[in-house]
């Protein structure tokens, strides 16, 4: 089959290649697969200019997509002195709706110029941050072009989101807009979709689309654990926000079990992210020294690498203390290609928690200390035992492949463009 390739989109995603974040990942993925559905795109996005930002992504989104996704790279006054220095006098003023809304006018220029030069058939804006929306926004009403608005995250449903009332307000107004006027609204989940579209008329519901997140290897079979030696190695990739989302409660369990059976020799946990010093911290104060590792940020590739060598993976989900979480990370979907086991400490109900079960694999949930010192403990109690991957793990697996997302995606795109 011959797949045509003259369809076009131009995406606004601050996030991309060099920086490495979640969302630059995720982005480049998906754009990269859409090629092989015949879709062309040029991405208005961030370009740094001082190495104030983690640049460490390494692959190329023009080699992933065989020329088929270019990048348009606009700098931004965000890394201008004087609004470092206003931000830090006037926290509120990164509220509106976030710090790089100094981007937008740059961003919006250079977007101008991408369709002046040459049309395209879809903008599809990547949030967060909640600004790439908002210049959207503003491309849509100016050039009338169908717009898939695109939420990984919750904007002001967010337990994450920490605006004041103004602020809050404001947010109100320009989600509400964007729900409005956007073609399609994709989500990532369907709590989310359906936590976001409460506030709005039930014919909105019509235009929203879930497409969850895709990793790019394809499922590798199970390693064999028989015959290893050394302690059982558990492994969490990613970063912690203190007061929200942290790995106290699983800290605390591993004390607990300590005091009952010495885990040195048994357990090693690894945690793989930024800003972990205080936790680390935490884990001396605790006697978890011998057991507990804080290696501080490394490149994706890197933490995918450590990850491969974990004989049990680790979500941490923050609490959800007035309904299901809302959240299922990405860290979760790179987890799934590797074959192995994982242990959710999440809200028992949510997507995480969801997807944890179809893999028939254990949850607790984020204030359950008792139940992690049991799983804990369980781990340890024959160190010549590894925990196996679960029967379903494979087929569960292969819906989350990028390929898969994105024919999805693609079908959505191909919908927009040729509706009237």
């Amino acid at each position: 089959m011959t797949v045509a390739t003259d369809k076009s989109l131009l995406a606004i995603s601050w996030e991309m290649p060099p920086l490495s974040g979640p969302r630059a990942v995720q982005v480049t993925r998906t754009l990269s697969a859409l090629a092989a559905h015949g879709w062309r795109s040029r991405t208005v996005c961030f370009a740094p200019r001082s190495g104030r930002y983690q640049q460490d992504h390494l692959a190329s989104i023009e080699q992933l997509s065989g020329g088929m996704a270019t990048l348009i790279p606009v700098p931004s006054p965000e890394e201008w002195f004087i609004f470092r220095a206003l931000w830090r006098l006037a926290p509120p003023l990164k509220q509106w709706p976030d710090e790089k809304r100094v981007w937008m006018p740059g961003a919006l220029r250079a977007a101008r110029a991408s369709l002046d030069a040459s049309p395209a058939d879809v903008i599809v804006s990547f949030a967060q941050p909640w600004s790439d929306h908002l210049i959207a926004l503003a491309l849509k009403r100016e050039r009338g072009l169908p717009w898939v608005a695109h939420f990984s995250d919750p904007w002001v449903d967010s337990p994450y989101y920490r605006a004041g009332p103004r602020a809050r307000r404001r947010a109100e107004a320009w989600e509400r807009q964007v729900i409005d006027e956007a073609t399609r609204v994709v989500f990532v989940n369907a709590y989310t979709r359906d936590r976001v579209m409460a506030k709005y008329q039930a014919a909105h519901l019509s235009k929203t689309a879930v497409i969850p997140q895709g990793f790019e290897p394809p499922v590798r079979s199970p390693r064999p654990t028989a015959g290893r030696t050394g302690p059982l190695r558990v492994v969490y990739t990613g970063r912690f926000y203190d007061g929200l989302r942290t790995p106290d409660v699983f800290l605390h369990a591993m004390a607990e079990a300590n005091q009952q059976v010495p885990l040195a020799g048994r357990l090693e946990v690894q945690f793989v992210g930024a800003g972990m010093s205080v936790y680390a911290k935490r884990a001396q104060l605790l006697g978890l020294g011998d057991s507990v590792v804080f290696s501080g940020r490394v490149s994706p590739e890197q933490a995918q690498e450590r990850a491969g060598a974990a004989d049990l993976l680790l979500v941490i989900d923050a609490p959800s203390p007035d309904g299901p979480s809302l959240f299922l990370p990405s860290k979760l979907i790179d987890y799934l290609p590797l074959g192995t086991p994982i242990l959710g400490i999440t809200p028992l109900a949510g997507p995480t928690a969801d997807l944890l079960r179809e893999l028939d694999y254990s949850i607790v949930a984020p204030h359950d200390q008792a139940g992690l010192v049991k799983v804990i403990r369980g781990l340890v109690a024959d160190a010549g035992r590894r925990p196996q991957p679960s029967a379903q793990h494979v087929a569960v697996s292969r819906r989350y492949q990028v390929r898969e997302t994105a024919r999805v995606f693609a079908a959505l795109l191909d919908e927009v463009r040729e509706a009237p």
